[in-house]
């Protein structure tokens, strides 16, 4: 026992927090464990600080739910410490049993995050809004649930990790961006931190990860991350769907409360055959690998089920989300192939079946395009707007990877290998040599932790089956890249050549300007990008680093030329210009 406090015998300490400790303790009239969480002492003198925590420790009391910390003691407001006595949870917090299981089913990340919207639900009808919901504060207990917990203490978290000038010095990357923007939060701020989460549960990451604090402000309050749906296929799009909806940058956009977020999760486990996700939860925690496979062959069944309904129904988009997230999880699925298959035998039937109306629309639409054409000035072959390069780029991924031309993401024999490995097929396995375009990127394999591609890690042998690969490209610079592929026995080399799209540049021009001024980027290659003025452009990348020139142009001004260097996904740039009026004497 370190000492004893009141009732409480304190036994070791638990954690530590930026305004408490949290001890283990047992409760010597009721002869129980608690958790006991004591406010620090440089707080107990603080008039402000033990209002606030005997306010908030009031509030949670109210708070009766089976996926909420349970308040059982509160000292009062006369005790020469202040503290709060609750339930001692058994076990890991999401943060530490996430990376342990490298990847969770989406139908397990869909019941942990119902639970949650659950526990703010009934926060939220009592007045409460948690503005702290991230991994660290969700705990699993007696292997059958999660529970939130730190609730109400959050808002006096915040109120530290500002300073007097409002510069955020804590880590933000679960905070809705209006919270770091105003500090205004309601309850669309938790159901973003709640898709914070999820997105960690479902991909084994977090959406917003920055290489200091100022880059990753940057990256939440411009909702910069990566799509679910390019980390882990086998995640869907349904599931995928209701991460980037909680995860809107704008209030307005994400679920407009908890309850309707639950609802949504609860739709999704319903159409994949999960009518009890408590205690599908309870028995996955109690039995994580085997509930595991069972799940995913359950899944794989029921994704095909559905498919072959929307196909049958010519719900052609369902269709296909639902068998592309079938072939995600079992690559080369016949069944799911074919399925796909009588879907663009559908859609050639379907655009026949237009032609002829197609033909009358096209007569009627050339009278009206020439005298469209008419009225416009012609745009070279190069220049296009932002939205539309973006595109391009797009294409020109899609277009890689198609059959035609070497697959940015396809596994080969290797035909440079100088020697063939004869032990690769002994016990089954084969080297597998990374070809990472661009080469400045760590890989994972199989959910261990990235290593640098370079001199000392250039491949990898690997036993025959199915592999999880995934790349990152360096200092941010490009997307995210998750492969999986069979890998069969071997005593030849496998190479897996991954081509990884790098991520805009962004730049900002800072000047006086009319309203009317336009702005023209010319890329390498003579591609060409346009903008406004006072707003941030991004700007796609071919290559790391461009050298690109700026022109503004406004009636009764000189043109403005002037370059710009630029990196893919890094910093933003900001450039300063002045527009000189025509006419004007030196």
């Amino acid at each position: 026992m370190l000492r004893k406090l009141e009732k409480y015998e304190v036994l070791d300490e638990i954690g530590h927090g930026g305004m408490a400790t949290v001890y283990r303790a047992r409760d010597s009239s009721l002869d129980r464990l608690v958790a006991l969480k004591v406010l620090h002492p440089h707080l107990q003198r603080t008039i402000e600080a033990r209002a606030r925590f005997t306010r908030e420790a009031k509030s949670v009391a109210k708070l009766h739910h089976p996926h909420i910390l349970e308040i059982y003691d509160y000292s009062g407001e006369a005790s020469d410490e202040t503290y709060i006595a609750a339930e001692l949870l058994t076990g890991p917090t999401l943060k530490a049993f996430i990376p342990e299981r490298k990847q969770i089913p989406p139908e397990i990340a869909a019941c942990i995050a119902l639970q949650l919207a659950d526990a703010l639900s009934e926060a939220h009808e009592k007045g409460i809004i948690h503005r702290d919901v991230k991994p660290e504060n969700v705990l699993i207990h007696q292997d059958r649930c999660v529970k939130l917990t730190d609730f109400g203490i959050a808002h006096m978290v915040d109120t530290h990790t500002f300073t007097a000038t409002g510069q955020i010095l804590g880590s933000p990357g679960h905070m809705a961006p209006e919270q770091i923007e105003s500090g205004d939060c309601d309850v669309r701020s938790d159901v973003f931190s709640l898709g914070t989460v999820l997105y960690f549960c479902a991909t084994g990451r977090l959406p917003f990860i920055g290489r200091n604090a100022h880059h990753l402000l940057k990256l939440l309050l411009e909702g910069d991350y990566p799509d679910p749906l390019r980390l882990r296929p086998e995640i869907g799009a349904d599931l995928a769907g209701i991460m980037k909806k909680a995860l809107s940058r704008s209030p307005p956009n994400r679920y407009q409360s908890a309850d309707e977020m639950a609802f949504e999760l609860k739709a999704f486990l319903a159409e994949m055959g999960i009518d009890d996700p408590d205690a599908l939860l309870a028995r996955y925690f109690s039995d994580p690998a085997q509930v595991a496979s069972q799940l995913e062959t359950q899944a794989l069944r029921r994704l095909l089920s559905i498919g072959a309904e929307a196909a049958k129904a010519d719900n052609i988009p369902k269709a296909q989300a639902v068998l592309s997230r079938a072939l995600a999880i079992d690559e080369g699925n016949e069944r799911a192939l074919r399925l796909l298959g009588s879907l663009g035998r559908r859609r050639r039937r379907l655009a026949v079946g237009l032609a002829a109306v197609g033909a009358i629309v096209l007569v009627l639409a050339i009278a009206g395009y020439a005298t469209w054409r008419r009225n416009i000035e012609p745009a070279t072959e190069a220049e296009t707007t932002l939205e539309s390069e973006t595109q391009a780029t797009d294409e020109e991924t899609l277009a890689a990877r198609s059959p035609e031309v070497a697959s940015d993401d396809g596994i080969a024999p290797a035909t440079n290998s100088t020697e063939a490995r004869s032990s690769n097929a002994t016990g089954g396995r084969r080297w597998v040599v990374f070809k990472p375009t661009p080469p400045n990127v760590s890989i994972s394999v199989d959910g261990d932790p990235p290593r640098p591609y370079g001199p000392d890690f250039q491949g990898i042998r690997l036993k025959a089956g199915r592999h999880v690969f995934r790349f990152v490209g360096a200092e941010d610079c490009c997307e995210e890249r998750v492969i999986r592929r069979q890998i069969s026995a071997g005593s030849q080399d496998l190479e897996l050549a991954v081509r990884l799209r790098y991520k805009p540049a962004r730049l900002y021009l800072k000047g006086p300007a009319p309203r009317d001024a336009s702005v023209q980027i010319t890329l390498p290659g003579n591609r060409t990008v346009s903008g406004r003025i006072r707003e941030i452009l991004r700007i796609p990348m071919r290559a790391l680093n461009a050298s690109a020139q700026v022109k503004i142009q406004a009636p009764g001004y000189l043109t403005y030329k002037s370059v710009v260097n630029l990196r893919a996904g890094g910093d933003l740039t900001e450039h300063s210009f002045t527009l000189e009026r025509r006419g004007k004497t030196p």
